[in-house]
């Protein structure tokens, strides 16, 4: 039988992963797939090639999450009996597919049936899975066992606000692709990025576990300017996108709701606290266009998936990096017609931390200072000062709105030989390099041993680079960063045997004994791409 929702290519290389993990005795697998990507469809697909092994239990902490699972696993395996295991629903006996919340699992009595059943688990939005709660299920179901069953947990994120080891749960990410590369392969729309400033003082804001207190940064909001300025901003900017609005509180997300009401954005506004039915209604309407915008305190980070939003207004600053994926994410989706996402962020000032629109590919935010001949560095640092604040534009008479950078600089060492730059990753280094056409770059990994392969092609070199360092990241490479302390040290012993092995110098740092060696490196692996065919 073909299953009616078909696995794109990205997502059966995920089964796939899976499976050969497993044969290699790896029980707690993660998945890190970005918000938009089909979690859902591949571990339904998994679930769905591994019936005859037994029955699968999937667990999530949310009413949307939940139904989410179980239609889509009807969909992918219509054979396959489903039930569901949450507050008064208990139909776990004859279902070979058990979809439960991690609240109803964390009862003695009603995880208790389950145990010595299962055969598959999957957990969803597993970067919640080192909580205690998921722990002690996961233990209780024996997925910590030698011979326990197959565990998979699926995520936007790989890591968590609060620093908890994801470790704790997961052995090992079977696979892992970016929300860059999922944009350049045309599987999400593109992201731009604008920081509105408000006079906001962040200051009087406590924090908790690394990030703003929802209930301090509210008073905050409440006590500037911050809600009317997200209201004006969007009223400038997306006047005409469907959007979702995140916001820290109930009381900001009903005020943000009627700002945008006064300026004839039509917007509603959600919490926990919104029965299911209205909570429903409300976002049918978001659907059909009749509501424009919805505002929401902390419900729809997760499970909440509407192809239409092309607008995420982030009125909730954050730290975190997982929380601000999940937030952006929500309007990465593909829908006719819709050419990108616009992610409005409120500005933090320098050095606050803020995770920004850099964040969704792992780079730092901010313009890297870079002398220009003859200019000193505290020269060119005051140069993008002035250049900076000629972009900033007036959005309305207490906000200010700047476009920025859709990933940033990275901070990375990339360096430049003849007419391409290499970062070096491990056992292999990665080219950007001309694509043939005018301002179009190609991202290529070249592995010492094994053919190279083109990551990306006709990209802007914001592009390029960015997909080269997400295939990177993805890989657990140790990155060298273009400002680490131990660039300005001296050259090192090793160093200079091996420079002289190479013929190569003289070298002042050990920062430029590393780029003379990698730049060596690299003209050899751009020797190889064109021996391959794979150069422009």
């Amino acid at each position: 039988m073909t299953a009616p929702l078909t696995l794109r290519p990205y997502q059966r290389e995920a089964v796939e992963a899976v499976r050969d993990h497993w044969a290699r005795g790896i029980r707690r697998q993660l998945i890190v797939l970005p918000t938009g990507a089909g979690k859902t469809v591949v571990f339904s697909h998994l679930i769905r090639r591994r019936a005859q092994a037994g029955r699968a239990l999937v667990i999530a902490h949310r009413d949307e999450l939940i139904r989410q699972a179980v239609e889509k696993i009807q969909l992918v395996a219509p054979d396959l009996r489903v039930g569901v295991v949450q507050a008064n629903r208990n139909e776990h006996e004859d279902a070979q597919v058990i979809v439960a919340s991690i609240q109803t699992l964390s009862r003695e009595h009603r995880i208790a049936p389950l145990v010595g059943t299962i055969a598959t688990i999957i957990v969803d939005e597993a970067h919640h899975a080192a909580a205690r709660t998921y722990l002690d299920a996961l233990r209780t179901l024996g997925s910590f066992d030698p011979d326990g069953p197959l565990t998979v947990g699926v995520t936007a994120t790989a890591g968590r606000a609060d620093g908890v080891a994801l470790g704790s749960a997961w052995q090992e990410i079977v696979y892992q692709r970016g929300i860059l590369q999922m944009i350049v392969d045309g599987h999400l729309v593109d992201v731009r990025g604008m920081e509105v400033t408000t006079d906001l003082d962040y200051g009087t804001v406590s924090t908790s576990r690394g990030d703003f207190t929802d209930g301090s940064l509210g008073q905050a909001m409440e006590d500037s300017h911050a809600i009317e300025a997200s209201a004006i901003a969007y009223q400038k900017y997306a006047a005409d996108r469907s959007g979702v609005a995140f916001t820290p509180t109930i009381a900001t997300a009903e005020s943000l709701a009627g700002h945008l009401n006064q300026r004839g954005i039509t917007a509603e506004h959600l919490s926990g606290l919104t029965p299911r039915d209205e909570r429903a209604a409300i976002l049918g309407r978001l659907h059909t266009g009749e509501t424009q915008v919805v505002t929401n305190a902390q419900v729809l980070t997760e499970g909440f998936d509407e192809p239409r939003v092309g607008c995420v207004l982030v009125a909730r600053p954050t730290t975190s990096a997982t929380l601000f994926i999940q937030m952006v994410g929500r309007g990465l989706r593909l829908y006719p017609g819709k050419k990108d996402c616009l992610a409005l962020t409120l500005a933090g000032p320098p050095g606050s931390g803020l995770a920004t629109i850099a964040t969704l590919a792992g780079k730092q935010d901010g313009p890297k200072v870079e002398p220009k001949p003859g200019e000193s560095l505290a020269e060119a640092a005051v140069r993008l000062d002035a250049e900076d604040a000629e972009r900033r534009q007036l959005v309305g008479s207490a906000v200010r709105g700047k476009a920025v950078a859709m990933f940033g600089r990275s901070g990375l060492s990339w360096v430049p030989v003849d007419d391409s730059f290499v970062l070096s990753c491990g056992d292999a280094a990665l080219i950007v390099r001309p694509a043939g056409e005018p301002d179009r770059w190609r991202a290529i990994n070249v592995p010492r041993a094994g053919a190279p392969a083109i990551l990306g092609d006709k990209l802007t070199l914001e592009y390029a680079q960015g997909v080269a360092e997400e295939f990177a990241r993805g890989t657990r490479a140790k990155l060298a960063r273009a400002d680490a302390p131990w660039r300005a040290r001296p050259v090192s012993a090793a160093q200079r045997r091996l420079l002289d092995s190479l013929r190569l110098g003289p070298a002042a740092t050990s920062g430029e004994a590393s780029d003379l060696i990698a730049a060596h490196h690299a003209r050899r692996a751009l020797a190889r791409i064109t021996r391959n065919g794979v150069a422009a």
